[in-house]
């Protein structure tokens, strides 16, 4: 198999970036949430199943509620009840506790006009618990089909099936996918599900690529965002940065969401940025922050790349670093001089970087050969919580040990303002790509990348 030529991904949740100004109140979205909780009679056989609480809060980039969009307590045959209001349809971690405990966390999606309910059993919510909505039955169908495919992409990258049925292999899973978007519309699962049908088709099948692409547009001009970034990419690649200027024109056009709007010309600074056009991402950039001067986190974004401009950006040394790993030992950057290191910085309750793990631990297995070192930075996370991670994951590669760096400087120096966020470096300690979050997927070129350099020497 050529992982290096498919780039089979193991795929992942779509998370979408908010912009609102700080003289407008969002649109809040509802949804109606209810269950039942109840306890272990072996553990407790009253019966009395009161003051369970149910939270599902935003969380800043340290695990910190920072917008609480729900919260209910049980009554004494363990029922809540109540309304999610929330901004985005996406999913959420709702925490379980009582009496101040922390019990357990289980994700949901909440969307606009669903209604969702839940049944779990305490003290394993995580085992036991069963949820239930149209959007959320929706997106437990395309987990299964996702599951399903993660074993083959598995598969497929240890480099055990013949490549002449890579491409027949790659087409089957990509019209599933396709057929589950289209049985779905309107979910959740129904936009992940797209954007697996054409990353699965992205650099081989490329007229069925972009037949799908103008389709899905045609359906809602607002694509993901993932998908968005696949179509610069394509454009790119097909007529230069003009054609993705104007594939940038076309859905601006299309679209009627100033917020929408907005995220388009970020794709586009950003484009500038990751080609290495820096006086245009400066100008772009000083336009975009007069054009939303009054909405705050336009404003840090901008700020945000304002840094990575100057400091982070492809092609830059990355900035040197000394950590305790869990095994006592040291790792420093001059270590890892003249090796490939992808350092990242998560919360290992993050159900993002969870879904991510599996791929991770594939791409390990895979380029460690090649001198691929990972190292992960633990943010907001205790000693119990890693050991309780590695206990369900396998443990292959450096983690340093939680609390034993500063981690305010951390976020300042490698500027974290979204986990799980990740830095490809080179053997010459210089910046590849820099991924946050959902951009995890386009890590293969960056590889790619690293691999044409090794040979080239």
């Amino acid at each position: 198999m050529k992982y290096l030529s498919y780039a089979v991904p193991v795929f992942i949740v779509i998370l979408i970036f908010g912009g609102c100004s700080k003289t407008e109140e969002p649109a809040l979205q509802e949804a109606y949430f209810s269950g039942k909780i109840t306890v272990d009679p072996e553990l407790d056989d009253s019966q009395d199943y009161s003051g369970i609480e149910l939270l599902a809060a935003l969380q800043d980039t340290q695990g910190n509620p920072v917008d609480t969009i729900y919260h209910a307590i049980t009554d004494t045959s363990g029922f809540f009840e109540g309304t999610a209001r929330f901004e985005t349809r996406q999913i959420y971690p709702v925490f379980i506790s009582r009496y101040g405990n922390s019990l357990g966390v289980v994700n949901m999606i909440f969307a606009d006009g669903d209604s969702v309910y839940m049944e779990s059993q305490l003290p394993h919510a995580e085992r036991t618990t069963s949820i239930s909505s149209a959007e959320n039955d929706a997106y437990q169908t395309f987990e299964r089909l996702q599951r399903n495919f993660n074993r083959v992409a598995l598969f497929i990258n240890t480099g055990e099936m013949e490549p002449e049925n890579i491409e027949e292999e790659l087409q089957k899973w990509s019209d599933l996918y396709w057929d589950l978007y289209k049985q779905k519309q309107g979910t959740l699962a129904s936009r992940n599900s797209a954007s697996s049908s054409l990353t699965l088709l992205y650099g081989w099948n490329n007229e069925l690529f972009e037949q799908r692409l103008n389709e899905l547009i045609d359906d809602n001009p607002e694509i993901p965002s993932d998908v968005r970034r696949l179509a610069v990419r394509y454009h790119t690649a097909e007529n230069g940065i003009e054609g993705a200027e104007q594939f940038f024109e076309k859905l601006s056009d299309l679209v009627d969401s100033p917020q929408y709007r907005m995220s388009i010309t970020m794709d586009k600074i950003e484009l500038y940025f990751d080609s290495v056009r820096i006086n245009r991402a400066e100008e772009l950039l000083t336009q975009f922050k007069l054009d939303y001067s009054d909405n705050e986190r336009a404003i840090e974004w901008a700020n945000n790349v304002e840094y990575d401009l100057k400091v982070l950006s492809p092609g830059q040394p990355f900035p040197q670093f000394e950590f305790e790993t869990t095994d006592g030992s040291l790792i420093t950057s001059g270590e890892l001089s003249n090796t490939p290191f992808l350092l990242e910085f998560t919360r290992f309750d993050d159900p993002l970087y969870q879904e991510q793990y599996e791929r991770t631990t594939a791409i390990y297995q895979i380029y460690n050969m090649f001198g691929l070192r990972i190292v992960t930075v633990p943010l907001s996370t205790s000693r119990v919580a890693l050991e309780a991670f590695f206990e369900e994951h396998p443990k292959l590669w450096d983690v340093v040990e939680p609390d034993s760096f500063d981690q305010d400087e951390i976020l300042d120096r490698y500027n974290v303002n979204r986990i799980p966020t990740r830095f490809l470096v080179n053997e010459r300690g210089e910046i590849i790509q820099r991924y946050i979050g959902t951009q995890y997927d386009d890590i293969v070129r960056g590889l790619q990348q690293i691999l044409t350099e090794q040979e080239a020497e």
